[in-house]
């Protein structure tokens, strides 16, 4: 699994209209679906998965209405990925 890949699995699990309240349950559900998703990839070797929600996706989680929607201004540069929204 790449990293896009994977952000966008994240984001896609919170689905609108419901309020996430519990974030550490939430954030280790997120740990359990990489690891699920990444062995049905056939990518077990050496898998590991460390999670970092900061404040902002804790907000957004709470959002009733959030829902992602994939961002066309997000770019590869090199081989990274500029997630800044302007």
């Amino acid at each position: 699994m790449d990293n896009e890949e994977i952000l966008k699995m994240i984001w896609k699990l919170k689905k609108k209209g419901k309020i996430i309240d519990d974030i550490h349950s939430f954030t280790g559900n997120i740990v359990d679906s990489v690891i699920k998703k990444s062995m049905a990839k056939i990518s077990t070797d050496n898998l590991s998965v460390i999670f970092i929600g900061f404040k902002n996706f804790e907000n957004k989680m709470k959002e009733e209405d959030f829902i992602y929607e994939e961002d066309p201004n997000c770019k590869f540069i090199g081989n990274e990925i500029d997630y800044d929204c302007k």
